[in-house]
C-alpha cells in the first residue's frame, strides 16, 4: 500500500467520528438514553445496551462474539467505518504507586487479588461518572469523558456545554477516586490520580487478519496525562489547568499550584495538585 493509500484510509469518516464523539450523534445519542434505563452493568461501550439482567424476549442486541466490549450491532459499525477524527476531550488515569514492590512482597494470589480489588473499584466510579473506553494498561487503568458521549443530556444544547459537562463528570470521578488511592495492603493498593483535557486523535484499530475491531485514542496529550498520573502521589491527583478551566473549577481553593517535571515532555503547561482531606 501507498504512503498516500494509507493517509486516506487513516482519514476514512472522519465527518462521522468527530459527531459521534465530539458532538453526539442523534441516533447514538437515543439509543444511550434508552438503554440507561434498562438491564445493568456490563453493558457495550458505545450504545450502553445492557448484557445484564436484560428482559426475556428483548430486542436489545446481545454482546459481540468477536470482541464483548461492545454489542454485535456496535461491532459491526466499528468494523465496517473505520477512521477517527481529532477532537477536544477530558480523560482520567489512574497508576498504582509501588506495584512493582508490592508483586514481590506479597503472596502472588494475595496481590493478584488486590489488583483486581483495584481495577473493580476504579472501573466502577469511571461507569457511575459515565467515563467511555475504560482500558487498563499493566497497573494502570484510565478512562475518557468524550463530549459526545459524557456531555450529554437534555440540558446541554450546545458543543461547549457538552464539553463542560463531561469534564465536570470527569473531575466528579477524580474526587471520588482520589481518596480511595490512600488505602494499603491488605485491603487495597495506593494509587494516583490525574485529570487533562486537550486535543487528542480518536479512531478505530483493527487486530492482525481483521481480527478485533476497537476504538483507541492517540497524541502527545494523552502521554502527557499518563506522565502526570505518574507523578501523583498516593491518595492525590495531579490536574491541568486547562482541565479545571473546562471544568469550571479553575478559581476553586481546592486546587493548589504545582510545579512538575514531566519526562519526555518538552512543553510544559499549568498544572494543580488535588489532596482530599
Amino acid at each position: 500500500m501507498s504512503d498516500q493509500n494509507q493517509t486516506d484510509s487513516s482519514n476514512f469518516n472522519e465527518a462521522l467520528w468527530h459527531t459521534i464523539f465530539a458532538e453526539g450523534h442523534p441516533l447514538l445519542i437515543e439509543k444511550q438514553f434508552a438503554f440507561r434505563q434498562q438491564g445493568a452493568s456490563p453493558r457495550c461501550k458505545m450504545c450502553l445496551a445492557p448484557f445484564a439482567n436484560v428482559p426475556s424476549g428483548s430486542d436489545i442486541p446481545g454482546p459481540s462474539n468477536r470482541n464483548p466490549r461492545y454489542c454485535s450491532q456496535c461491532d459491526t459499525f466499528i468494523r465496517e467505518n473505520p477512521g477517527g477524527a481529532k477532537i477536544n476531550l477530558s480523560m482520567v488515569f489512574v497508576d498504582i504507586r509501588g506495584s512493582t514492590r508490592y508483586s514481590e512482597e506479597l503472596d502472588l494470589r494475595e496481590y493478584v487479588r488486590l489488583v483486581n480489588h483495584f481495577y473493580a473499584t476504579t472501573t466502577q466510579v469511571f461507569v457511575e461518572t459515565d467515563g467511555f473506553m475504560m482500558d487498563v494498561v499493566g497497573d494502570e487503568v484510565f478512562a475518557l469523558y468524550p463530549t459526545g458521549f459524557s456531555g450529554v443530556c437534555e440540558a446541554s444544547d450546545t458543543t461547549e456545554q457538552r464539553e463542560c459537562l463531561a469534564a465536570k463528570k470527569a473531575l466528579q470521578a477524580v474526587k471520588q477516586l482520589a481518596p480511595l488511592g490512600k488505602g494499603s495492603p491488605p485491603n487495597s493498593l495506593p494509587f494516583g490520580v490525574s485529570f487533562h483535557t486537550a486535543s487528542v486523535y480518536i479512531g478505530t484499530v483493527r487486530g492482525a487478519e481483521e481480527g478485533i475491531s476497537d476504538v483507541r485514542v492517540w497524541g502527545p496529550e494523552v502521554n502527557r496525562a499518563a506522565r502526570m498520573c505518574s507523578k501523583a502521589p498516593a491518595g492525590k491527583a495531579i490536574i491541568s489547568e486547562a482541565a479545571l478551566l473546562k471544568a469550571g473549577q479553575l478559581d476553586d481553593k481546592l486546587y493548589q499550584p504545582e510545579e512538575l517535571v514531566l519526562k519526555g515532555i518538552s512543553q510544559q503547561i499549568p498544572m494543580r495538585a488535588y489532596a482530599p482531606a
